[in-house]
């Protein structure tokens, strides 16, 4: 026979402590915040009450987890075209989105996609030019960048020719 738990009272914590919580792990956007918060059931009155008050105390700063989401992704190896979506899909501003993304250069995107290239033809040396393109452009680089990637590099020749439709000599 299973003996059954006592029925605990439930703390039924503020929606300021359990953001704080949340904003403890990682930066949060406002929009991410909000929708977190109100799926654990707190009124909506509570929720921007809480918001209000985080972003007062200097918690939540929709400037600084812009620059923090594309300043990782950047490290991680994405384009501008991934940071853009990125922000986008967590709900960042628009205007901090647009600061953020103002800091990512081209020559910074170019070195950025060379180098993921120079890892990828690492761990896959057999595989030709069109593959690294496709990993390339879900990495979020633009065609640009990819192709400059691509054509004017001078150690894969070879799989350049096979993208364009030549073969090799």
């Amino acid at each position: 026979m299973q003996r059954s738990k006592p029925k605990r009272e439930r703390n039924v914590r503020p929606a300021y402590d359990r953001g704080l919580d949340l904003l403890a792990r990682r930066m949060h956007f406002t929009a991410e915040l909000r929708t977190k918060l109100s799926r654990r059931g707190y009124p909506e009155a509570e929720v921007d009450g809480a918001i209000e008050r985080l972003a007062a105390d200097g918690f939540l700063d929709e400037h600084e987890a812009a620059n923090m989401l594309v300043r990782s992704l950047q490290r991680r190896g994405y384009g501008r075209r991934r940071l853009e979506l990125d922000l986008r899909r967590r709900g960042a501003d628009a205007a901090a989105a647009g600061a953020a993304l103002e800091r990512v250069g081209d020559e910074d995107e170019l070195e950025r996609a060379e180098s993921v290239a120079a890892r990828w033809r690492r761990a896959h040396p057999a595989r030709d030019a069109a593959a690294l393109a496709r990993h390339l452009e879900r990495r979020g680089f633009a065609p640009r960048t990819i192709g400059a990637v691509l054509f004017d590099s001078t150690d894969d020749a070879a799989g350049v020719a096979g993208v364009r439709g030549h073969e090799s000599c």
